[in-house]
């Protein structure tokens, strides 16, 4: 009640007893959120890693905490998906100038810019000797 007087707008109860997380809900006028704590709390949390099943490590399954459903798991394909793109990329199969690269200049705006270039180049060239 201490913390509902002294202008809290909201509790989290984290781990614990469900019919101590029901009793302080009953007590309280400000809501009162739960993760691990039972059905009788104003709202539910869950960390979203946790629910979606986004981790893949074995070391991480072996951790999600037991009063967590996961409702999916993702973290296979995450991972699946994330050595698909490292390996594209390092074998240079991603991206590709024809289907990956929309951004394209005209004939004349491409000759502007490598003019630019090759002026750019040469003029770092000419401070690096003076210095």
């Amino acid at each position: 009640l201490s913390l509902q007087e002294a202008g809290a707008f909201a509790v989290v109860l984290e781990c614990v007893p469900s019919i101590v997380a029901k009793s302080v809900t009953d007590a309280l006028q400000i809501p009162v959120i739960g993760i691990g704590a039972g059905p009788h709390t104003s709202g539910q949390v869950l960390v979203y890693h946790d629910l979606l099943g986004v981790m893949h490590h074995p070391h991480h399954q072996k951790h999600v905490p037991s009063f967590c459903k996961q409702y999916a798991h993702l973290g296979s394909d995450i991972h699946r998906a994330l050595c698909e793109y490292r390996d594209e990329v390092r074998d240079s199969h991603f991206p590709t100038e024809k289907e990956f690269s929309p951004y394209k200049m005209s004939a004349e705006e491409e000759d502007k810019f490598l003019k630019m270039l090759s002026v750019d180049e040469k003029t770092r060239k000419d401070e690096s000797v003076q210095i």
